[in-house]
């Protein structure tokens, strides 16, 4: 059995650190991905919640800001709570495993006007061909 995800995407909001009862540092990013739909004939723009956990969380919280482009790569983990109305709710998300922070958006309009240069990004793309 596999159970491994990859995406590239932009962070659509500032990670806030959290702790749990247990003192654990965590975090939630959401990123907006794009991927063709065949059936429409146009790009259509998904968003994902990330859960990164330690290490992770507070370093994405300490340098990712809203609008950069970050890789992903992790697992889908689906949990389940009784509500207070005592329904039971699934919760599916990744969880981060590794992350990479790629430039933000006024970078990367530097470095388009400087196309000599490619990207962080053009450079993990052309890395995983």
């Amino acid at each position: 059995m596999v159970n491994n995800v990859v995406l590239v995407g932009r962070l659509t909001k500032d990670p806030i650190l959290q702790t749990t009862s247990n003192g654990k540092k965590t975090t939630f990013i959401n990123i907006a991905t794009n991927v063709y739909s065949e059936h429409l004939k146009k790009t259509v723009t998904n968003y994902v919640s990330i859960r990164l956990w330690s290490n992770k969380a507070e370093y994405a919280v300490s340098r990712a800001k809203k609008g950069m482009e970050i890789s992903i790569e992790g697992i889908v983990k689906t949990s389940s709570y009784m509500n207070d109305q005592e329904k039971q709710i699934y919760v599916t998300e990744i969880v981060a495993e590794r992350f990479h922070l790629f430039t933000t958006r006024s970078e990367e309009t530097t470095q388009n006007v400087n196309k000599s240069k490619p990207s962080e990004f053009e450079q993990f793309v052309k890395a995983l061909q």
